[in-house]
């Protein structure tokens, strides 16, 4: 049987690295004039009344990460599959789904490496779970972060302006191991590098909280750890790596790290069983083995709810 979290993080890595090709492949679009969405519950709230508009230029506001959202979609949605997904599971289910019932909850966060010069980031509202997938080209984040008077910030309250389009299938996977697939929201937002996308700077971010989290091995099962600190606050981000990696050394015997939420500076340390996001796209990119993980995955939870 195949680990799920190793699975779910593969399945997650390549939907990563598939919509970043495609925001490289995409051609500029004529300025056509943006809309003005809100905030990130009002772009939820436009997408459950289907006016959104696929092709569209979009300015929405909110709070940006590279601390991107592990699941996305109708924060309502998201809610309810959680707890319907948590009410079902029975008390003999492997701490491994621990991890799955976690994922599902939309708090956990995940920081990878840019790929294919794109960085994968989130757009929040106060929490995680209220969360759009944005993918922005790696250079004009880049310069544009050098700007920032406070470049040791990982958050920062913004108006942003992309395009709104389609994700590729590759995320179809992903959604099907927490029952979304036929549910999960079809877009992210691609920030370019054309004249219409935009990063406007609003301020300092006063709150953002969600969960940074632990992956490891012990006596041969799996295991999850999570925290809940204020992102805009980096000694409450610093008290939850602290307490994470106090908890896993004062667990008895042998501890392996497998995989943690930030995948570039690695706080929690590092292992040389750690996921890699390459190991990951190279192996889940065969739709073969990617099926197999999959069906594994969800005859697993299907035994235990």
């Amino acid at each position: 049987m195949v680990d799920p979290i190793s699975a779910t993080l593969g399945a997650l890595t390549l939907g990563v690295n598939a919509a970043s090709a495609y925001h490289q492949r995409k051609s500029i679009v004529p300025d056509g004039g943006v809309d003005e969405i809100g905030g990130v519950k009002e772009f939820w709230s436009a997408h459950r009344r289907d006016t959104l508009d696929t092709g569209s230029y979009v300015t929405v506001e909110g709070t940006l990460s590279l601390y991107a959202p592990m699941i996305f979609g109708d924060p309502r949605l998201i809610k309810q599959r959680h707890f319907e997904f948590r009410d079902a599971l029975s008390t003999d289910a492997p701490t491994s789904i621990d991890a799955l019932v976690s994922i599902s909850s939309g708090q956990p966060v995940v920081r990878l490496e840019p790929m294919e010069g794109v960085y994968y980031a989130g757009l929040y509202e106060g929490i995680g779970r209220n969360s759009i997938p944005v993918f922005v080209d790696e250079d004009r984040f880049d310069s544009w972060r050098a700007e920032r008077t406070n470049t040791r910030n990982q958050v920062w309250d913004v108006a942003l302006t992309g395009q709104l389009d389609d994700l590729p299938t590759e995320w179809d996977d992903f959604f099907s191991i927490f029952g979304l697939d036929q549910e999960a929201p079809e877009y992210a937002i691609y920030v370019q590098d054309d004249a219409t996308s935009n990063i406007e700077h609003r301020g300092e971010t006063s709150f953002f909280e969600a969960d940074v989290w632990a992956a490891y091995e012990h006596g041969g099962n799996r295991g999850w750890m999570t925290r809940c600190p204020d992102f805009a606050d980096r000694t409450e981000v610093r008290q939850a790596i602290d307490a994470i990696i106090d908890n896993l050394e004062a667990v008895e015997g042998t501890v392996e790290l497998i995989s943690q939420y930030d995948l570039v500076d690695r706080p929690l340390g590092t292992s040389p069983s750690i996921d890699q996001t390459s190991t990951h796209v190279q192996e889940m990119s065969n739709r073969r083995v990617r099926e197999d993980y999959i069906d594994d995955v969800s005859a697993l939870i299907d035994s235990y709810t």
